[in-house]
Order: structure tokens, then C-alpha cells, then sequence
């Protein structure tokens, strides 16, 4: 998806002007081969880097909207304080840098060190369900995690595969341009060390909220202390003659992507002659199994 950013603007450790900033707005630079953005916000200076962490976009093409930066493509926000990812669909933070000022100049060189310590909540559930294995559902549990929740938490998801990145399924997935292993938001490993429960290929048949439970469809009772249903959406269903035909498909999972891709290699390999149309996803598998993932920003970067 993303290429690798060119360098712009002046270098930022050779200095500007103060006055270049202008107040509550931003101005792009470069630190060495990285680019960083510069921002003003009542009167304090802030540095990050300048490089979403969702797909790659140039935040110096975004907006400043009070202490935080939004991203040009999917407007992501993050803040100019802390660098922390604070709005959908970023999951990781940018890493701040350390804007020094002298003599009416500014200047940048070196990364901040990131705040690491966790606030912990006054108050807080005994457990968190959540039910939907879908960005929401995956976000609302790093939060809790990034918020110095320590509890106990079940993401439940009639899904077979862990939460993705759904929109690619439609997009490069399905055009053979992306590997499967970066379509996942984050590894196994990082559930594992975030003490996140995994459900997955699991129904909820029932929600009892004066005994603060779910029953499951095998019957399995499980006891919350909070609830949050983030099941998004199903595909509209085509009513009309032939919408049950074997070649109309839908899509909203990874096997719903995969299914369409199998039956358009399929569809070539028994159609007399092939069919041109084919050719792409079949191209775009072939060429999946032959390289490696392609350079972008990942949801799971360094947390994999």
C-alpha cells in the first residue's frame, strides 16, 4: 500500500525559525532520513514523527485540531504530547521527538523518551466481554489495556480468523497485491502478552444482563463485569431470482475473500479457452507466494 516517504523540508536539525510554526498549525521537516512534523499549540512546540501508523500517510498534509494531529487519508489522531494513537484506525503511537529553542530558532534532533507509565483506573469492572471480533472490538481492548485496565478480558467472535484488517479483504487482499500475514491487526503474540482471550468460531446464543452473563452456543455460561456488543455489520443480502446462485458471493470475512479468490481461479482453470478476467487474482496469488510482504505501515508494527 504505502511506498517509502520522500524527505521534505528543511532540516530540522540544522534549525528554523520559530516564527515558521505557525500557531495551531504545523510545518514538515526531516531529521536525518526521517520526516517529523513540527506543531504549535498555545504557544508550546511539539515533534513527532510524521509517518501514520496505519498506512503510511504524510501527516504534514493533515491537520492540527487541538493537541492532535490528523491523519490526510483515514484520519487518524494522535497526540502532539505523547504521540499516542487516540483515534481510529491507528493502533500504534508516533514516536515524539525534542524540539529545543534558541535565539528565536528551533531546533530538532533527537527522540524523546515514550511515556510508558499506565495510569491506573479509580475504578473498574471485575471482567470486560466483548463480543465482536472486528477493529472495534480489537481497539476497545488495547485501550483498556493502554488505560491500566488489569482485569480480565474475552473478545468473542463467530469469526474464525483473529481481528483483521477488513478493508483490505475487498482491496488488495482480493487483487493479490498483499500478503496474508499482514491482514491480521496484530499477531498472536501480542494477545498473549496483553492477556487478551481469543474466542474465536464462537456464537453468542444469549445475554443476561441482571446476572451479567453470556451463554454461548455450546452452552458455556461466561460472567461479565462489563459488556460491550461491537458486532458491526452483515453484507445486504441480494432479494431477487438467482441471488442464490453459487457464483454470488459476499464479503465481510478473510474466508469470504478467500472463497472469491478460489472461485475465480477455479472459474479459469474450467472455463474453455480461460478467461482474462481471471487472470489478475491469479497473477496476485502467485505473486503473494513469491515475495515477501510489501513496504507499508503495519497496524502490528514492533508489537507482533
Amino acid at each position: 500500500m504505502s511506498q517509502k516517504q520522500k524527505i521534505v523540508g528543511p532540516d530540522l536539525t540544522a534549525g528554523i525559525a520559530q516564527a515558521d510554526v505557525p500557531e495551531g498549525g504545523m510545518i514538515g521537516g526531516h531529521v536525518g532520513e526521517e520526516n517529523v512534523v513540527v506543531a504549535r499549540r498555545n504557544g508550546e512546540l511539539f515533534a513527532v514523527s510524521a509517518k501514520c501508523t496505519h498506512y503510511g500517510a504524510p501527516l504534514h498534509d493533515g491537520l492540527v485540531v487541538g493537541e492532535t494531529v490528523r491523519c490526510p487519508w483515514h484520519h487518524a489522531r494522535f497526540s502532539l504530547k505523547t504521540g499516542a494513537a487516540v483515534g481510529a484506525p491507528a493502533l500504534n503511537a508516533l514516536a515524539c521527538w525534542r524540539v529545543e529553542t534558541k535565539n528565536g530558532r528551533l531546533y530538532v534532533s533527537e527522540r524523546a523518551k515514550p511515556v510508558v507509565a499506565r495510569p491506573r483506573p479509580a475504578r473498574s469492572p471485575a471482567s470486560v466481554v466483548i463480543v465482536g471480533g472486528g477493529a472495534a472490538g480489537e481497539a476497545t481492548a488495547e485501550t483498556l489495556r493502554k488505560e491500566g485496565y488489569e482485569g480480565p478480558i474475552r473478545i468473542v467472535s463467530d469469526d474464525a480468523a483473529p481481528p483483521c484488517d477488513r478493508p483490505n479483504l475487498s482491496k488488495d487482499y482480493l487483487a493479490g497485491s498483499a500478503q496474508p500475514s499482514w491482514i491480521p491487526l496484530r499477531g498472536p503474540n501480542f494477545y498473549r502478552d496483553q492477556g487478551i482471550e481469543l474466542r474465536l468460531g464462537t456464537q453468542v446464543a444469549s445475554i443476561d444482563p441482571a446476572g451479567g452473563r453470556i451463554t454461548l452456543a455450546d452452552g458455556t455460561d461466561l460472567a461479565y463485569g462489563a459488556l460491550l456488543l461491537a458486532t458491526g455489520a452483515e453484507p445486504v443480502r441480494l432479494n431477487m431470482p438467482g441471488a442464490a446462485l453459487p457464483h454470488v458471493h459476499y464479503l465481510r470475512t478473510l474466508a469470504d475473500s478467500d472463497a472469491i479468490i478460489g472461485a475465480v481461479e477455479a472459474g479459469e482453470l474450467h472455463r474453455p479457452g480461460g478467461c482474462s478476467r481471471s487472470a489478475p487474482a491469479r497473477r496476485g496469488r502467485a505473486r503473494r507466494r513469491a515475495r515477501g510482504p510489501p513496504a507499508r505501515a503495519r497496524h502490528g508494527t514492533g508489537a507482533r
